[in-house]
């Protein structure tokens, strides 16, 4: 059995060392000095690592921002994800997410998705594919409050290539709650992205999110956020 164990661990390291790895890495940065002094800076970081029909994937975004040196903005959030590929069409994934946003209130907010993924197109030039799963929320508010939500989770993504040189990639996310009906919440983002070179990609994104029933004291239901990074990929 251990001789088996072993031949199966060697097997797996093998695929491991075969796999596929890509990298993304997105940086911005706004800085005004004068009348007004503000800096605001958002980072966001994603790595894939494929072998046969796995996709292991990890991401993680910062957004801190402050004006006069008093800080307006501070996110974080950091990913873990797992697919396997049934069909060409057809994919399941289970992942972990942790997150705090403290100006929405969140101290720390811990996310387990499972699902499944279609996609209606997948070339290299449109893909385009839904999500449907289930999402288990736990949230530790500043306030010492906390909550634990049940959630069914719908996701469409749209990326388009329109020439070598630019693309367009728009996706929509709800999250209606079946534990605490009014507590439900949507995401949104469009992107555009224009190649500089081999590696380097400027890109623009305007983000939407919206939490029906936020944590007590935030004032507002809706964030927006409008970046402009340099994108890496290799």
């Amino acid at each position: 059995m251990k001789s088996l164990f072993l031949v199966l661990v060697m097997l797996l390291l093998i695929d491991v060392a075969r796999a596929q790895v890509t990298n993304e890495s997105e940086a911005g940065l706004a800085s005004a000095n004068g009348n007004t002094r503000t800096q605001t800076y958002n980072y966001k970081q994603i790595n894939s690592y494929t072998w046969r029909d796995n996709v292991l994937r990890f991401n993680s975004r910062y957004l801190n921002a402050k004006a006069n040196g008093i800080e307006t903005a501070r996110y974080f959030d950091l990913g873990l994800r797992y697919e396997r590929r049934l069909t060409k069409d057809l994919n399941l994934f289970a992942g972990e997410t942790y997150v705090t946003d403290k100006f929405a209130g969140i101290r720390a907010r811990y996310i387990s998705d499972v699902g499944a993924k279609h996609f209606y197109f997948n070339t290299e030039r449109t893909k385009f594919f839904t999500e449907l799963g289930y999402r288990y929320m736990k949230e530790l508010r500043f306030d010492k409050t906390e909550t634990k939500s049940s959630y069914v989770r719908l996701y469409n993504e749209w990326e388009h290539k329109w020439n070598e040189s630019f693309s367009t990639k728009y996706w929509l996310e709800y999250l209606p709650n079946f534990s605490h009906p009014n507590d439900w919440q949507t995401n949104t983002e469009l992107s555009v992205s224009a190649v500089l070179n081999d590696v380097f990609s400027l890109k623009t994104g305007f983000l939407i999110r919206y939490d029906h029933l936020p944590a007590p004291g935030v004032l507002y239901k809706t964030d927006s956020l409008f970046t402009t990074a340099l994108v890496a990929k290799f």
